[in-house]
């Protein structure tokens, strides 16, 4: 399962926009856009969540949105989770169009990663932009810009070791600046350890729901 049927959006929400702040920050005003790096594109359920949040809002400045998929999951997959959230702005058929073809792209051509696509806000005319590539964790970080705000949604250090190694996390840090903020369901020790070690403050908050703890941090 790449994401949970019983308050998959709310957890989504608490965990990523609720646990980096990202409603407060949008309502200050302090920045003219903002850059959310994401790891593990999955079904594009953290992408949907952050982008119904800012849609909704009256004035919002213009987001940058970067993810990575080395799997990419097949179109039923993404299909599915319109089925799970009913109601939900997710996936259309012209955005699963262009998702497919931009995967047929990279597989053709590994180098031919970048897919990206825009939605434009109907008061501020500002605009959300998503720039997903697709790929090794390690290649797709190096086109990431310094971001405000990580996602840290990888499955399980156990199940995929190398999006929480050594390397991907000092990449993390190459591309964060002070208060860079990132937030993951997470909480194995040996996480918030590396990552403090590289300069970020870790903090260890209830998680959602049944899930007894999850990270967040914000880069010192």
């Amino acid at each position: 399962m790449y994401f949970s049927k019983e308050g998959g959006w709310e957890e989504s929400r608490y965990v990523f926009l609720e646990g980096n702040r990202i409603p407060e920050f949008l309502s200050s005003g302090s920045k003219n856009i903002y850059q959310i790096g994401e790891l593990g594109f999955g079904t594009g359920l953290n992408f949907f969540v952050t982008l119904a949040f800012w849609y909704n809002l009256p004035n919002p400045p213009p987001i940058h949105f970067y993810s990575l998929e080395g799997f990419p999951l097949p179109i039923e997959i993404l299909q599915s989770l319109n089925l799970s959230f009913p109601g939900k702005p997710l996936w259309t058929e012209i955005l699963l169009g262009d998702y497919e073809k931009a995967f047929e792209r990279w597989e053709k051509n590994p180098m031919d990663r970048i897919w990206k696509t825009e939605t434009l806000h109907p008061q501020s005319k500002n605009i959300f932009t998503l720039e997903l590539l697709f790929g090794d964790v390690l290649d797709c970080l190096d086109y990431f810009p310094s971001v405000d705000f990580w996602y840290l949604d990888g499955f399980s250090p156990k199940k995929n070791p190398m999006m929480w190694s050594e390397e991907t996390l000092t990449k993390i840090k190459t591309h964060s600046h002070v208060g860079t903020r990132l937030a993951t369901f997470t909480a194995a020790g040996f996480i918030r350890r590396n990552l403090e070690g590289l300069g970020f403050q870790i903090q260890k908050q209830k998680g959602f729901g049944k899930k007894r703890e999850m990270l967040t941090g914000v880069f010192l």
